[in-house]
């Protein structure tokens, strides 16, 4: 792995930087458009001012699924584990505000309850009715906070490795950012290095170019990550804060009554283990998977896993 890091690098080193990053752009957009046509699904866009891009593989399936991704995170990175479902279910992919191509506009605050008004106001403009819901990190505290509001319209719900919820005794990726250790302030390709492997337990393989390419657009994003995550944040300066209980999520989890799965690598950074097993034990009848050697993005490390444990669980659920 050192000797193939060493070479990327060595040969990155010798190509003009214009050149790289339009090589690692063009073949990044020609991948994601072979993937489209193998997923028979296309890109639309929804919403005025508050624009949001979403994938649509829609064959007229009875069961329909939507996945929201996470924080930094874009549609794209659910076509793998999209293919393995398409043949099962409708599938709908939203880049989230503020990702992606969706909204970036400074004068918004991108709370957890603007986050959930703004996909409330998506869906229903999409028109989707009894849909099996799905969400990674970010997007999975925003699942909740639907599931909470909209519980006649999905069927079921599925987190994986959500946030929004906070321990005190135990580690997680809100502790790091309240002392000012920003792991998506990337302004270095060791730093982008180091994102990954934090993130996944075992990193996606991808190649020079197109790594370059998506690093220079963490890179590039840096500063407006900072300012979501302060939106986020809502002014809570330490777990002691009194406002953390108005923050989280912790409180609202027993009033879930959709149906619920939740997925969790087992080598997640951010939130730990013990983290799944408190969101298992507040969620009533609620299923927990715990995915060995799988980090923080589970339906990227293990697409096909991550997959037949949604098939299995919309099955049960039709």
């Amino acid at each position: 792995m050192k000797l193939a890091l060493a070479l990327r690098d060595e040969l990155l080193r010798n190509i003009p930087a214009r050149w790289k990053e339009n090589v690692g752009e063009d073949c990044y957009e020609q991948y994601l458009k072979l993937r489209l046509k193998f997923l028979k699904a296309r890109v639309e866009q929804a919403g005025g001012e508050h624009k949001i891009e979403y994938m649509i593989a829609d064959q007229g399936r009875p069961e329909k699924l939507i996945f929201l991704p996470g924080f930094g995170d874009s549609k794209e990175n659910f076509y793998n584990a999209a293919q393995f479902l398409v043949n099962e279910c409708d599938v709908m992919i939203p880049d989230m505000p503020g990702f992606g191509r969706s909204f970036k506009r400074k004068g918004e605050t991108y709370s957890l309850t603007n986050y959930a008004k703004w996909m409330t106001a998506f869906i229903e403009q999409t028109g989707w009715v009894d849909f099996h819901l799905v969400g990674n990190s970010l997007g999975g505290a925003v699942g909740v906070k639907l599931a909470l509001s909209m519980p006649e319209r999905i069927k079921s719900l599925t987190l994986v490795d959500c946030a929004g919820i906070v321990l005190p005794d135990q580690p997680s990726i809100y502790q790091e950012f309240l002392d000012d250790r920003n792991i998506f302030a990337i302004d270095t390709p060791l730093q982008f290095e180091y994102f990954l492997n934090r993130v996944y337990h075992t990193p996606p393989v991808i190649p020079p170019f197109i790594w370059d390419h998506i690093y220079r657009d963490y890179q590039k994003h840096s500063k407006w990550h900072k300012k979501v995550l302060t939106d986020l944040l809502e002014g809570v300066q330490t777990l002691d804060d009194p406002r953390l209980d108005e923050f989280t999520l912790n409180r609202h989890l027993k009033h879930i009554s959709v149906p619920t799965m939740i997925v969790w690598g087992d080598e997640d950074t951010f939130f730990p283990p013990a983290t799944a097993d408190f969101v298992h034990s507040q969620i009533p009848g609620s299923v927990l998977y715990l995915l060995a050697d799988r980090g923080h993005g589970p339906q990227v490390e293990a697409p096909l896993q991550f997959a037949q444990l949604m098939k299995k669980f919309m099955r049960r659920h039709r």
